[in-house]
């Protein structure tokens, strides 16, 4: 003998079977309902129609921008494509000038252990002290 909660969870049982007939003949309706060639050409036609509003109105809007003296969507990104090119171009810069200024400290050591062993000088090392001793033959003195 079935309980009432039995019988409700064949009934259920039963529409969801039902259920899901139902949903697997619609699908195939909507299937071949959507796969006629005169949807594909109207839908087409439809998307063509759309992309040319569009541009008309991209064009009315670039017209007004110039009137009303506004910033439209391509002038956005214009900005952004000069904005990272002025960024790489600062970065560039930026690279040329340690790889310079890595030269010039690499010329500026050599020019004193150049000049250091020529004239056998030692540079104080006190901060604000820029006294030179000099070596001669007959002693030291300072300059």
């Amino acid at each position: 003998m079935l309980t009432s909660g039995d019988k409700s969870k064949e009934r259920n049982k039963k529409i969801k079977v039902k259920a899901v007939q139902v949903e697997d003949e619609l699908n195939s309706v909507i299937k071949e309902v959507l796969n006629r060639e005169s949807i594909f050409q109207m839908v087409g036609m439809e998307s063509e129609l759309r992309a040319d509003v569009l541009r008309r109105l991209r064009e009315e809007v670039e017209v007004l921008s110039l009137q009303y003296n506004f910033p439209t969507k391509n002038d956005v990104a214009n900005i952004a494509r000069l904005l990272i090119q002025v960024e790489e171009k600062i970065d560039r810069m930026e690279e040329q000038m340690s790889d310079q200024s890595g030269a010039l400290k690499r010329d500026r050591v050599k020019v004193i252990m150049e000049d250091l062993a020529r004239h056998q000088a030692i540079v104080s090392q006190q901060p604000g002290s820029e006294s030179k001793v000099v070596r001669t033959e007959t002693g030291e003195h300072g300059e």
